[in-house]
């Protein structure tokens, strides 16, 4: 059973006090977890209006786990984070939603990081992504567990994490130094790969001819139907996240530019040119007037 395996108990733990530890350092305040209670589901996953569903991927695992938080909950924290009680709204605003699902998808990604190093693999690549259509998860079994949140101010609360069976077998299988430090000396012989050495062998390779190219021929024709995205950027601002959540239709707010400097053209976001803003045709335009300008300091 899940609860007496050592190894998934201790990746459980690891990953749910990577959570706390992110949560702790977006809402800047203490917060606590309790001893995660571990079981297995051969059931799907549902998504409902009132959970936040994440999956977490990281490349390295070539699977995605899931993880599952209350919606008011993390209502809870996003009204924290922008200088309010912790209260949860019945209906909740457009933009705090968007914050509640992108703190959402940082737990769920600090603890796919987690579960990856717990097990020697490296955590490049880990994305998250709100799941809004059951379809999207990982199909069952899982190894789930509930781990209990204490936070500094608010009601106690919890969040739910689900590996899948495949992963959850390959995490028995293969430990870290960290885990075998403090597992039994059974369960490190069991985590302990055998090695084979043979002996190497190289297959003849002869060098490939280089291609020459007349002076400045080099085809370019295959790159010149690459899209690229253009951006013209009339100005930037520096706001708090408490004004930005305020904003409502009639809001206004300066940027740092006054309007007789020229507008930034991007090129894929690399600074290409500067230029001023003109009507063609009833469609706003850019007249370049300087190529391959400084960034600013």
């Amino acid at each position: 059973m899940a609860e007496s395996n050592p190894q998934l108990k201790a990746l459980a733990t690891a990953m749910s006090r990577t959570g706390a530890e992110a949560l702790g350092a977006l809402l800047d305040r203490a917060v606590h977890v309790g001893e995660p209670s571990l079981s297995e589901s051969a059931e799907s996953i549902l998504v409902d209006a009132s959970r936040v569903v994440v999956t977490a991927e990281v490349p390295a695992l070539a699977t995605a786990l899931v993880v599952r938080f209350s919606k008011r909950d993390l209502a809870r924290c996003v009204d924290l984070m922008v200088g309010g009680a912790g209260e949860a709204q019945d209906e909740i605003p457009a933009m705090q939603m968007s914050i509640v699902s992108e703190t959402a998808g940082q737990l769920a990604s600090a603890m796919a990081a987690a579960l990856a190093d717990e097990i020697g693999l490296s955590a490049e690549g880990t994305k998250a992504v709100v799941v809004e259509d059951a379809v999207a998860l990982p199909a069952p079994p899982f190894l789930s567990f509930q781990v209990p949140l204490e936070i500094e101010g608010l009601p106690e609360s919890a969040f739910t994490v689900d590996v899948p069976a495949v992963l959850a077998h390959r995490v028995s299988e293969q430990a870290t130094p960290r885990f075998q430090q403090q597992a039994s000396p059974e369960v490190r012989e069991r985590a302990r790969p055998p090695v084979e050495a043979k002996p190497v062998e190289f297959v003849p390779m002869a060098p490939t001819p280089a291609g020459v190219h007349a002076s400045g021929s080099a085809n370019l024709d295959l790159v010149h139907d690459i899209p690229l995205q253009i951006a013209a950027v009339l100005g930037q601002a520096r706001m708090a996240l408490r004004e930005v959540v305020s904003l409502q239709p009639g809001s206004v707010f300066e940027l740092e530019k006054s309007n007789a400097e020229p507008i930034d053209l991007y090129v894929n976001n690399i600074l290409i040119a500067r230029g001023e803003v003109v009507v063609v045709d009833d469609k706003f335009a850019v007249k370049i007037s300087e190529l391959n300008p400084s960034e600013r300091s």
